[in-house]
């Protein structure tokens, strides 16, 4: 109020100020106008006199009057003036007929002093003069002049003793109006105050803080908030009552803090209404010195909220940094064996002391077995034989039974031999498809919590993928070393593997062997029977040799067997052994066959392809010297050079006539050069599709 108070007075000054500039400029018309007319006078009278600059300067500084601008200096008053624009319209009608008056009397002296009639001037300020003497005329004119400008002087200064006169009621009024804000302030004041006191009370009452003051005899003082947490009455907490609420663990401290005062900032449990613990941040201030207070002040607030949001995020942590390390051995895991370690690895972490196992399917995807248990706890032993009859799996999401005995529990989950129990399934899948289920067990009502069933999740996510997609590898692997019809290694599996054998210096006897008369039986019966010739020939060579052997479709009827450890006489009576087997599986209906056999070693050339030279050439003595005969190779400067007639059949493509003399040709015993086999037909085409009887055509 007192600054308004100084502002309006420092306005109105201002104003004075120039208002006295105006009144001044106003009266200096009166003398002005006069003085114009002593001039004129004075030029008619023959002397030296200046009356058009005094016409000038009167008709300026009525323009500044009534416009505002700077009133020019005259004699006497050598400074210019700057006059604010007249606001008044009082005011602005008494200048602007000034100025009329002003336009008139220069306009009349102008005119008698260039002897003209004045009665040519027109005058424009509505005066009505009738005098005939044009001196007389030129004083009506400036005594007019002087009156308008000494009244619009008067009205200047009336209009000055208005705004004084309001500005000291405004003044008063300003004075008043403060005395009663001020009493009003003083009033408000005192009411806020007494609200304030109030709402601090109520504040400490009704604080959520909680606080307790602890002095030499145990609790002093407890708060409403404390009480209410607590659910007990101020007197119970007194003393040594706040004491038993502490958790056991964290006496020690609160007692620490109650004799020194120290620690500042103390974190401890206490048992609330319904008897659970809740986690309490306290700050400490030791006012045992305070006659007042005499104990330390303990000022807590309730932080459990808090601590298990903490407990849950570390908990994410460690399930995230779980999952993240899973997947990393997942993906360092290139077999089943080795993904199914991983997963035995990841149970012990997710829990060491619950039973868990996973279960998969077979290559039928009908049968479920054990693949991987938990190393510490075991397994629950699932009786589930099938994925589709897992509940998991047919929902396609993790279920949780509290109890094995309550009615929508699996019913695989009842009557076990080690009693009722909680459990958790969740179903392992590849691609969209059902792989298998992880199961979990516990105690009865304690099944697994939300986040070990995200870890089981999680495992169960992860380990699906990687054993799938091993599977999809290893599938794919087999599929290309693989003959597809007799499940057999095919040619190019089978080189390599001879040719490591190679590389490392490993005797091994090498045999070629061709079913007989395979085109006849394949014209006769179809190819479904030259089908089974052929799977019948794989089945006899794998039952009737060691584990160790080697044995692969080579081409069309013709098959390939490898026997590491021995040379090509010690690999005679294995074969024979392998014919009399083949003889006896011919049993029903179907067409037997016999088998032709030319044997090598790898002693007998310095490359796979000199070894499989002779080999090929003892086959086709066996060939010729009536089939079904085991004929052991000579050495590869023996092997006699191939007739031009045998070089165009060695032409013909496995699968083709039947490996026997031409017609026209019967018994014939001279040997044929192995060139049908060639390696350089066969290496020039890397992927060919398969004909009849699944034969490569090389």
């Amino acid at each position: 109020m007192f600054a308004l108070s100084v502002a309006l007075s420092i306005i109105a000054t201002g104003h004075s100020r120039g208002r006295a500039a105006v009144v001044e400029v106003a009266a200096r018309q009166r003398t002005l106008a006069e003085r114009y007319v002593g001039s004129i006078l004075l030029v008619r009278s023959g002397h030296r006199a200046d009356p058009a600059t005094i016409g000038t300067l009167l008709g300026a500084s009525a323009n500044a009057l009534l416009e505002g601008g700077t009133a020019p200096a005259v004699h006497g008053d050598d400074d210019d003036t700057s006059l604010p624009r007249a606001r008044s319209p009082v005011l602005r009608a008494q200048l602007m007929q000034e100025q009329r008056l002003v336009k008139d009397l220069t306009a009349s002296g102008a005119a008698l002093l260039a002897h003209r009639a004045l009665a040519s001037v027109l005058l424009g300020a509505d005066e009505h003069i009738q005098l005939a003497d044009p001196v007389e005329r030129v004083h009506v004119l400036a005594t007019l002049t002087s009156n308008v400008s000494l009244n619009a002087a008067r009205t200047i200064a009336s209009e000055d003793d208005r705004n004084i006169a309001d500005l000291v009621a405004m003044q008063v009024g300003l004075g008043i109006g403060g005395l009663l804000v001020s009493l009003a302030l003083a009033w408000g004041l005192i009411a806020a105050t007494r609200r304030r006191t109030a709402h601090f009370q109520s504040l400490v009452n009704s604080s959520t803080d909680l606080v307790a003051v602890l002095g030499a005899g145990g609790c002093r003082y407890a708060s409403r908030s404390l009480t209410a947490l607590t659910g007990r009455p101020e007197g119970d907490l007194l003393r040594a009552g706040l004491r038993q609420l502490v958790h056991e663990d964290d006496r020690a401290a609160v007692a620490a803090v109650q004799s020194s005062g120290e620690p500042r900032e103390l974190v401890f449990r206490m048992r609330d209404r319904r008897g659970q613990w809740r986690h309490l941040e306290a700050h400490t201030t030791d006012l045992r010195h305070d006659r007042h207070v005499a104990g330390v002040v303990l000022n807590a607030r309730d932080i459990t909220e808090r601590v298990t949001l903490e407990r849950e995020l570390a908990q994410q942590t460690e399930r995230d940094r779980f999952s993240s390390q899973l997947v990393e051995a997942l993906e360092m895991a290139d077999e089943e064996g080795s993904a199914y370690e991983v997963v035995e690895r990841a149970m012990s972490e997710i829990s060491y002391a619950t039973p868990m196992e996973l279960l998969l399917s077979d290559s039928s995807r009908s049968h479920l077995q054990a693949v991987a248990t938990s190393p510490s706890a075991g397994a629950p032993g699932c009786p589930v034989e099938s994925p589709f009859s897992c509940v998991a799996v047919r929902r396609g999401s993790p279920v949780v039974f509290e109890s094995s005995e309550a009615l929508n529990a699996c019913p695989k989950l009842r009557g076990r031999p080690s009693g009722s129990c909680s459990a958790a399934c969740v179903p392992v899948g590849f691609m969209g498809r059902a792989l298998g289920v992880l199961h979990v067990t516990g105690r009865l009502g304690e099944p697994p919590g939300a986040g070990m069933v995200e870890q089981l999740t999680a495992l169960a996510t992860q380990a699906g993928a990687r054993i799938g997609t091993v599977r999809a590898f290893e599938k794919s692997q087999l599929q290309a070393s693989t003959d597809a019809l007799t499940g057999l290694m095919n040619r190019r599996t089978v080189e390599a593997r001879l040719r490591a054998l190679m590389r490392g210096s490993r005797e091994f006897a090498l045999a070629l062997a061709d079913l007989d008369r395979f085109k006849a039986l394949n014209d006769k019966h179809g190819h479904e029977a030259g089908d089974r010739a052929l799977r019948v020939f794989a089945h006899a060579c794998v039952s009737a040799l060691r584990g160790d052997s080697i044995i692969a479709r080579w081409g069309g009827e013709e098959f390939l067997i490898a026997l590491p450890g021995i040379d090509r006489n010690g690999a005679a009576p294995v074969l024979e052994r392998l014919r009399t087997g083949l003889a006896e599986s011919h049993v029903g209906s179907h067409p037997g066959f016999t088998v032709s056999f030319g044997v090598a070693d790898s002693t007998q050339g310095e490359t796979l392809e000199q070894i499989v030279k002779v080999a090929d050439s003892a086959l086709y003595q066996s060939k010729s010297g009536g089939r079904d005969l085991i004929t052991v190779g000579a050495s590869l400067v023996d092997l006699p050079m191939p007739s031009p007639a045998g070089a165009e059949r060695d032409l013909d493509i496995a699968g083709g006539a039947d490996d026997e003399p031409a017609d026209g040709e019967p018994g014939s015993t001279a040997p044929r050069v192995p060139t049908r086999r060639r390696a350089a037909l066969h290496d020039a085409v890397d992927e060919e599709e398969p004909g009849p009887n699944g034969l490569e055509l090389r």
